[in-house]
């Protein structure tokens, strides 16, 4: 989701590790599992007066494990809008993000479930729901279902259901408005059956969470075959490949199939203008991507080769306006994840334009489906144009088609391994794309970079939790979890990318969704493939900022710059005491004045003593940068094993500047404010300001950086 607001691990023998870290990259690709864990074929009618589904599925579920499954559990999503007593309606109060729940009876949603049977017998009766968090026990979002005869090891068992639906009004993520409807989560879902060994379970067992207000979704990789039949005046856009189009009097089915996926929404308006385009690589990939690329990869440009992909763009009749921008930004996200990460794998890509009163189904993914925001005219008009809200949410949306898409990560329980990775990607694909200040650019150079809005967010935010809490709802409090999942880990990511080098860097991750792509990793996982390609120990990044609370904190603490000199003060020397004042000898007549003995001037010396520390619990190294009136500039590298370090420097121009980090390398740095201190106000100043590069923003730059960030909460 935008910010703005598989079965088991590979193991690698410590022996083979030095073999494996010399292929090639992509050497570890991986490939769907076949045959697949799930199939679905889902018939599903829409009545848009009632607002309410009817539907009847197949599945065919596999059983990936040599455990022997006795039981069957189900998502039932739209039950979290049943009623108050659902724990995601009690979590979140009615809210999500900028959107409430509507107040009228017709607001609320549900699902039902008739019948489930399987070879003659009827399982339904049996059936009951359960509160696998030990959540409220009113909650109706998982449905557990025994089995006349349990699903042998690596068996499959085939199931027909027949399911009711009523959507709710949208206020998170699903439902309708008037006579858009945005229909995901909607219909009986599977869990994932965790064998022993997957991501680190000691025994095997159902993951299937309630549906909680700080969560999204985990499922297993199959196959779709769904036929949605709706009014024919309505416009239709889903998951997949339209395969076929049917019209019975007044109405329209519309088949969709798409393999290798682990769900599917989709989406009706009678008003949408349908813009269909495609991403051609040898046209739209920006210039020097690819060389860029492969330079990082240490790959050829042919190995990194993109494919071809048809777009369709379902957009809201009042906002042409971000039409260009939002086809522009979707052949860019498919440049940059394609290229870095891994050619996107299928033939479509969808993306909705929600109406400005249902913008709580804006910035969503699903495979093959995402849905865009803030395209209203309002916010695409002088002097907004350039506030790139419609950019950063397409290539965040888009971005999900790897980090959650194809590497299926547990967004229960580890969302910084879509969400985070996703948001850091997204931050080196815009400032690719829109260069320094790639968020909001204003007139008259006003603007704000994703790094400062990232570092902004982190610093507001109290340090309660780590990146990793073992679940969404565990934090404490629904910032906590958005900052931790999201801007942290692009801080954190981006602290490895500075660390290990970007070659290095883009190697490992690389190697990370080649090797868990159509797969369920772990923490532990994503450590692994970096540690290996890196042939480095990262216990301490993992220990202190995944799954600790460490923060760096590196600043100047005092600066002081005096003049001084050798030669004054009182000495006695062999033919008596003397007095010296600036390197010219006084002395005492009986008789007369003092006269003074006359010298050349010297050159003038300054005392300069700069103070740098590290007030954090994270030891890591910086870079200190002294700079004089003169313009000369003084690096120094600072240890990381230092908690302070002072310098005392004698040189013939006073002090300016003292900084520390100038650079930026420390994306970790918690306090930039901090970072330097000023004591020139001389005519040099200019000169050295800008080879001594101080903090980005500073006085009311950051009390306008801290608003943003604040008023970001309010409409995320």
């Amino acid at each position: 989701m935008a910010n703005l607001r598989n079965s088991g691990g590979l193991r690698f023998a410590a022996l083979a590790v030095g073999v494996f870290a010399a292929l090639p990259v992509a050497a570890f690709a991986a490939a769907p599992v076949s045959p697949p864990v799930v199939e679905y074929r889902i018939e599903v009618s829409l009545d848009p007066e009632a607002k309410t589904l009817k539907g009847r599925e197949q599945l065919t579920w596999r059983n990936p494990s040599s455990d022997t499954v006795g039981e069957l559990r189900f998502h039932m999503y739209l039950n979290a809008f049943k009623n108050p007593h659902s724990t995601f309606m009690r979590e979140s109060g009615g809210q999500f993000r900028s959107d409430k729940k509507g107040n009228k009876p017709e607001d609320w949603g549900w699902i039902d479930v008739s019948s489930i049977r399987t070879g003659g017998a009827e399982l339904r009766p049996s059936a009951r729901f359960i509160q696998p968090d030990a959540n409220d026990p009113e909650d109706q979002t998982v449905l557990s279902v025994p089995l006349p005869s349990p699903v042998p090891p690596h068996g499959e068992i085939t199931l027909e259901i027949a399911f009711d639906a009523k959507l709710p009004k949208i206020f998170a993520r699903t439902g309708f408005v008037r006579d858009y409807f945005l229909v995901g989560q909607w219909y009986p879902k599977i869990g994932v059956y965790e064998a022993a060994g997957m991501r680190g379970r000691k025994a095997g067992g159902w993951n299937c969470h309630a549906f909680h207000a700080e969560s999204e979704f985990y499922a297993d990789y199959g196959k779709f075959d769904v036929t949605m039949t709706v009014p024919s005046q309505f416009r239709v856009g889903a998951t997949g490949k339209r395969v076929a189009e049917t019209k019975t009097g007044d109405k329209t089915s519309y088949r969709y199939v798409q393999a290798n996926v682990h769900d599917f929404a989709w989406t009706a308006d009678p008003r949408f203008l349908v813009v269909e385009f495609p991403f051609d690589p040898a046209r739209d990939v920006p210039a020097g991507w690819s060389a860029l690329a492969a330079k990082e990869l240490g790959m050829s440009e042919a190995q990194i080769a993109l494919k071809p992909v048809a777009l369709r763009l379902l957009l809201q009749p009042d906002h042409t306006g971000g039409r260009d921008r939002y086809i522009r930004s979707a052949r860019e996200a498919l440049s940059y994840y394609g290229l870095w990460f891994g050619a996107y794998p299928y033939e479509t890509l969808t993306i909705v334009d929600p109406p400005d009163d249902g913008v709580g189904s804006g910035g969503m993914e699903y495979p093959t489906f995402v849905t865009g925001d803030l395209a209203n005219a309002f916010m695409t008009r002088w002097p907004f144009e350039k506030v790139r809200g419609i950019e950063v949410v397409t290539i965040h949306e888009i971005g999900h088609e790897w980090w959650y898409g194809m590497v299926g990560s547990n967004e229960f329980e580890e969302s910084w391994l879509d969400e985070g990775l996703n948001d850091d990607s997204e931050a080196r694909a815009m400032t690719l794309a829109y260069g320094g200040r790639d968020i909001i650019q204003l007139p008259g150079g006003i603007g704000v970079d994703s790094m400062s809005y990232r570092h902004a967010l982190y610093a507001r935010l109290p340090n309660l939790d780590p990146i990793v809490r073992g679940c969404a709802w565990c934090y404490a409090s629904g910032q906590s979890y958005a900052v931790n999942s999201y801007m942290k880990v692009g801080l954190f990511m981006a602290q490895l990318k500075n660390d290990l080098g970007a070659s290095t860097f883009s190697r490992a991750q690389r190697a990370f969704f080649d090797e868990w792509s159509f797969r369920h990793p772990s923490t532990e996982d994503f450590f692994r493939t970096f540690e290996r390609v890196s042939k480095r120990d990262l216990s301490t990044y993992r220990r202190n900022l995944v799954e600790g609370t460490a923060t760096l904190d590196w600043q100047v603490v005092s600066a002081r710059s005096v003049r001084v000199s050798d030669e004054e003060g009182v000495f006695d020397r062999p033919e008596g005491r003397v007095t010296l004042e600036d390197g010219r000898v006084v002395r005492p007549e009986k008789t007369a004045e003092p006269k003074t003995e006359t010298k050349p001037d010297k050159p003038k010396t300054y005392s300069s003593r700069v103070l740098f520390g590290n007030t954090g619990d994270w030891a890591h190294g910086a870079t200190a940068r002294i700079a004089f009136e003169d313009g000369t500039i003084l690096d120094r590298v600072i240890p990381a094993s230092a908690q302070w370090v002072r310098y005392e420097i004698r040189y013939k121009s006073p002090l300016a500047w003292a900084v520390v980090d100038p650079d930026r390398r420390n994306a970790w740095d918690r306090n930039h404010l901090n970072d330097s201190k000023v004591l020139s106000s001389g005519k040099g100043d200019a000169r050295v300001l800008s080879k001594a590069a101080p903090t980005k923003y500073t006085g009311l730059a950051a009390w306008l950086l801290g608003l943003w960030s604040q008023l970001s909460w309010a409409l995320a």
